[in-house]
């Protein structure tokens, strides 16, 4: 077995690079430290900017039949959605003036009241109850002229013939009924119904410290990087260490 004995000049050298290394560390540190330099901040400031945006978002609903009728009812405008009570109001305002008419100068003060009141008759009965009440009733007015009981019920019966007729004409849209609880509904649709919207977004961004600091005497301005603090580390030219680019 062979036995090898270190030589104690390796450890030596070793050692004296290692030394040197170190010594070249601190000298280039310290060369370092010297060039940099601190000043008094006198101001800081930071603009934030709001940024408003306005993306389309859209998401799909499943829709029962009736909240489908019920939704397309909502968007129909106020005339063409009402245009059956006003066109009874109408007619049941015109029917009662005319009626009032035929009574002389001592019924003229009752004229508007009844006309207010045939026209909420109309707009609550309908113009086919009311188109059918009033033929009927001069239907019976001139066949029977002192019959008062006669005249009205063949205006009743007009009106319900009328309405009878006329949701022939204009059926109702059945949709729009709400079913009853435990009603059993053979045949259901669905529908997909796709709403879009276009919420407010805000985002905020931020920029760069604004700072006023004193060098040699002289107050310059610069936007740096970080918050700085009461002093701010600056080069040899005078620019703070961390200063970020106008440009950017």
């Amino acid at each position: 077995m062979r036995h090898v004995r270190l030589q104690p000049r390796v450890f030596r050298r070793q050692a004296i690079a290692v030394a040197f290394a170190t010594l070249a560390c601190a000298i280039e540190a310290a060369h370092v430290s010297a060039q940099i330099v601190t000043a008094p901040v006198l101001s800081i400031t930071q603009e934030t900017f709001a940024e408003v945006t306005r993306p389309e978002v859209c998401w799909q609903t499943i829709l029962t039949a009736q909240e489908k009728a019920v939704s397309e009812q909502k968007k129909t405008p106020w005339l063409v959605k009402n245009w059956q009570p006003l066109l009874g109001a109408v007619m049941g305002g015109a029917i009662a003036f005319k009626f009032t008419g035929n009574y002389g100068e001592a019924s003229q003060k009752w004229k508007w009241p009844t006309v207010a009141g045939g026209a909420v008759v109309g707009a609550v009965a309908g113009p086919g109850a009311t188109a059918g009440g009033y033929g009927m009733g001069v239907l019976a007015y001139s066949l029977w002229p002192a019959s008062i009981p006669m005249t009205a019920g063949f205006t009743l019966l007009g009106g319900v013939l009328g309405k009878l007729a006329w949701d022939l004409i204009f059926p109702p849209n059945e949709d729009l009924q709400a079913p009853q609880p435990g009603q059993f509904l053979a045949n259901q649709n669905f529908y997909l119904e796709t709403t879009c919207t276009k919420p407010e977004r805000v985002q905020y961004r931020q920029t760069a410290y604004l700072i006023t600091y004193t060098h040699q005497g002289q107050k310059q301005t610069a936007r740096v990087k970080y918050y700085p603090g009461a002093r701010v580390e600056l080069t040899t030219a005078g620019r703070p260490v961390y200063e970020v680019s106008q440009t950017r």
